[in-house]
């Protein structure tokens, strides 16, 4: 059986209109509604992501900023701290009826006798019984019997050391010092000397 051909030979404008794919259209208009929604989407992200970028770079200009304000100020702190540690240090000393330029001048005779040993700090100090003076010491070599010396002379002048009620002194620690100088130990050790209390004079009695 032969098959047949169909030749439709109407001219084209009275030809029958294909149908339109609606389902095509469809879905090619929500191809694009996604892909502008999506190109939106990244626009407005990146936007954002550069406003964010710039606000985190001034963020951090100003934590540095305030950083360097934040050290200065406590640097001062620290310094104004110090100066009114000396300033009381320095008042406590000139209401003291200890004249303490005699006392230096006491305690430098007897380290004359001392050529060896040196004072790296000399402060007043508050205890809980009271005020003393604390010394670090040093001396060269390793002498303990001159350490021992030493705190002897200190107790044993009796005008130096009225006013102070007694002498406690640490551990000496021997410290090797460099190759090349006169002596090859270094001794280091503290003195301190707590105040005596003055004594409460008694009010007489009335007759």
């Amino acid at each position: 059986m032969l098959a047949m051909i169909e030749i439709n030979l109407l001219p084209a404008e009275f030809r029958p209109r294909e149908k339109t794919n609606l389902g095509l259209i469809a879905t090619v208009a929500c191809g694009l509604l996604v892909f502008g929604g999506v190109a939106m989407y990244g626009f407005d992200q990146n936007s954002k992501l550069a406003s964010l970028d710039t606000e985190f770079d001034s963020l951090s200009k100003t934590k540095t900023e305030l950083d360097r304000k934040v050290n200065y100020i406590r640097d001062l702190e620290k310094r104004i701290a110090q100066q009114k540690s000396r300033q009381e240090t320095i008042i406590e000393i000139s209401q003291s009826k200890i004249m303490w330029s005699l006392k230096l001048q006491q305690f430098s005779q007897i380290m004359q006798d001392f050529p060896g040993f040196w004072i790296q700090r000399l402060v007043l100090t508050k205890t809980t019984a009271g005020q003393a003076i604390r010394m670090e010491c040093s001396a060269t070599g390793s002498s303990l019997r001159e350490v021992a010396r030493f705190r002897d002379a200190i107790k044993n002048d009796p005008n130096f050391y009225y006013h102070f009620a007694s002498l406690e002194s640490g551990e000496v620690v021997i410290e090797p010092l460099e190759p090349g100088l006169n002596f090859s130990e270094r001794m280091d050790f503290t003195v301190e000397l707590p105040l005596r209390k003055p004594v409460a004079k008694k009010k007489k009695k009335g007759k």
